[in-house]
């Protein structure tokens, strides 16, 4: 009977001992991205921080023998130790340099372009972008810049009148377990309807966002976008892996309304381009943090002598061919609800808060190539491989909307 008795003892002690290893190693487990991000979001005491890490070289560059080449241009099975044979597209001893670089005014200066050279360690990347209804694009943004971007802040910008129920159809769908693989590395950040109105949310999106970061070093690249536009992967690349370039970079964009059926001949709403990319250090020290100051990108003349060094030069310039914006790539049913979710003084003229009566006009606007002030847009565009981002491109099918003008062969008295 003792016997049994201390077995007996020994059996329970064993069991309770497992389960307590089962229970530290089931919390110890990683939880998926949409419940990370979940668990973030509404962690108490607010959203919480993200850490920014690095990435071993072997994930940028490849080597040959003591030489490396940059992955992104370069094509293995040709290449060998002293001999980077790049693709098409891409130039440079270490075929990291886009064609799109080499056209920029800088690259023809030998005093900036001199001191050009790959890093010993990759720029961390924060990009920045608010959006309402424009899922297309950010989805394309995060897949087009997969192993590029280290974290997205993105800002909710949809417009509540007093007294209305909130409209926050970018979180709904987060929740929902939309980009489910990348909200590991998204930062959420809702708007304020004083913020919207002064003008100010582009300032707080910016603030409140990078709080939620740690670990940032001075030469990490932050990056702008407007939530329509999509950022050229080979661009960044070149930014995020090489160093000497001067700052602060501008992009120039390929400008698309309600889809890359409709190019753009003159610039949409007569814009400029703005800066899309600074390091911290020269966001924090030449800008102070000021949004309105970076997007203009105006660098007094004291600040241009203060802050160029031998190995980072301080000279506007603008990427020519950037990427892509496509203005209101939208259905039309969201096109109306981005209109309604503005202020009243941000809606067009001609605007109304009849859907029975703006949906076949709007549906008229895309089918004849118009924008939102009713001017032509320019022309008729074919989308191909070489004009598209890859990812749009390999997943064509779910974006045949943004592809092939919907109305195109629809008769005006058919649209409803």
């Amino acid at each position: 009977m003792v016997r049994l008795r201390i077995r007996c003892r020994c059996v329970a002690l064993a069991v309770v001992v497992s389960q307590i290893f089962l229970g530290f190693w089931f919390f110890s487990q990683p939880l998926d991205p949409p419940k990370q991000f979940l668990k973030r979001l509404f962690s108490e005491g607010g959203q919480s921080i993200l850490h920014l890490t690095d990435h071993e070289m072997s994930h940028y560059y490849t080597s040959f023998g003591k030489d490396l080449c940059v992955k992104e241009g370069v094509i293995p099975e040709k290449s060998s130790e002293g001999n980077c044979v790049c693709r098409k597209g891409w130039k440079g001893r270490r075929c990291g340099v886009p064609e799109v670089m080499q056209r920029a005014k800088w690259m023809q200066n030998e005093e900036l372009s001199k001191n050009l050279q790959l890093r010993k360690r990759a720029r961390r990347v924060i990009l920045v972008t608010p959006f309402s209804y424009e899922f297309d694009i950010f989805e394309t943004n995060v897949n087009e810049l997969n192993g590029l971007v280290d974290i997205f802040v993105i800002g909710e910008t949809n417009y509540t009148e007093p007294g209305s129920k909130a409209s926050l159809p970018v979180l709904n769908k987060l929740k929902k377990e939309w980009l489910k693989d990348f909200q590991n590395k998204i930062i959420y950040v809702p708007v304020t309807e004083s913020d919207l109105k002064k003008s100010s949310f582009m300032q707080n999106l910016v603030h409140t966002g990078l709080r939620l970061v740690s670990d940032i070093r001075p030469d990490d690249l932050f990056i702008l976008t407007n939530g329509e536009e999509i950022l050229s992967r080979d661009v960044l690349t070149f930014l995020k892996l090489f160093q000497g370039y001067p700052l602060p970079v501008k992009c120039q964009y390929r400008e698309h309304v309600y889809g890359f059926y409709w190019r753009a001949t003159k610039s949409i709403n007569n814009t400029k381009p703005q800066v899309c990319a600074s390091s911290f250090q020269f966001l924090a020290n030449a800008f102070e943090y000021q949004v309105s100051r970076l997007q203009e990108g105006s660098v007094l003349e004291e600040d241009l002598n203060f802050f160029t060094t031998h190995e980072q030069p301080v000279s506007e310039w603008t990427v020519p061919d950037a990427g892509w914006k496509c203005h209101l790539c939208l259905s039309v049913q969201n096109i109306f609800r981005k209109f309604l979710n503005l202020p009243k003084s941000y809606r067009p003229k001609w605007f109304t808060e009849s859907s029975s009566s703006m949906l076949p006009f709007i549906q008229r606007l895309v089918k004849f190539g118009q924008d939102e002030n009713l001017a032509p847009i320019g022309k008729a565009n074919t989308p191909s491989q070489e004009n598209l981002p890859s990812y749009l491109w390999n997943n064509r099918e779910n974006f045949n909307h943004l592809l092939k003008n919907p109305y195109e062969t629809i008769s005006i008295h058919n649209l409803v």
